[in-house]
C-alpha cells in the first residue's frame, strides 16, 4: 500500500461570518446550562462552516448559483483554490460534512464550477448508491467529486481510485473520520493518499 498523509488546514473566517459568530455568542447566555452550551457549539461549528446554513443570511436576489457562495466562506475561499489545482492534475476527491445541509451547499458549488460529481447521505438509496460508485470508480471515469455525509459514507464503501479525502468539518468522534479517509485508502489504492482535515 502506498502511504497516507494527513494535512490540518487552519482557516480563518470571513467578515461574514465574524459578525454572525459574535451575533450567536452575545445572544446566549450559557450560564450552566449543558444542552444550552452543545447547541451554542453546534451553531458556532455552522458559522465555521458556511454563513448560508441560518436561514436570512443570504442577501435578496442573489443567483442561486454564483461567487457568492465561495467569497462568504472561509472554508469555501480555500476548498475552491485546493480543488482547482486537484482537478488540473486530474485527482479524484472524497468531500465528507456531517451536515447534508452542507452537502447541499457544495452541492450547488459544484454545479456553479461545473465539476462533475456523486452524492451520498442518509437519504441515497441503495439502487442509486451503488450506480454512483460504479460511475466514480469506472476507468476514466468524469466524476471528479464524491460527496459524503461522514455518517453514510463511513463504511462498506470502496472508492480506491480517489486519491484526496477532505474531511470539511470534523465529526466529534475521530473513529468515525479515520472511517471517512479510509474509503481511499483500501486494497486497489495506487497512489499516495492525501486526507485533509479543514
Amino acid at each position: 500500500m502506498p502511504p497516507k498523509r494527513e494535512v490540518h488546514l487552519y482557516v480563518g473566517l470571513t467578515e461574514t461570518q465574524v459578525n454572525l459568530y459574535k451575533t450567536i455568542l452575545s445572544k446566549k447566555s450559557v450560564n450552566d446550562d449543558k444542552k444550552a452550551f452543545i447547541n451554542i457549539l453546534m451553531q458556532l461549528r455552522k458559522v465555521c462552516n458556511h454563513p448560508y446554513l441560518f436561514e436570512g443570511v443570504e442577501e435578496e436576489g442573489l443567483p442561486q448559483l454564483g461567487a457568492h457562495l465561495i467569497n462568504v466562506s472561509g472554508k469555501m475561499i480555500i476548498l475552491d483554490k485546493l480543488l482547482a489545482k486537484l482537478k488540473k492534475e486530474n485527482h479524484q476527491v472524497l468531500i465528507f460534512s456531517q451536515m447534508t445541509s452542507m452537502l447541499d451547499i457544495l452541492e450547488d458549488y459544484c454545479n456553479f464550477r461545473g465539476y462533475k460529481y456523486c452524492r451520498i447521505d442518509g437519504n441515497t438509496d441503495m439502487d442509486s448508491r451503488d450506480r454512483q460508485i460504479c460511475e466514480f470508480v469506472e476507468p476514466n471515469s468524469e466524476k471528479f467529486i464524491f460527496l459524503l455525509s461522514t455518517r453514510a459514507g463511513g463504511l462498506g464503501i470502496n472508492l480506491a481510485t480517489a486519491d484526496t479525502v477532505i474531511l470539511y468539518d470534523l465529526w466529534w468522534n475521530p473513529a468515525v473520520e479515520q472511517q471517512a479517509a479510509d474509503r481511499a485508502y483500501r486494497i486497489g489504492q495506487k497512489n499516495i493518499v492525501h486526507v485533509i482535515r479543514m
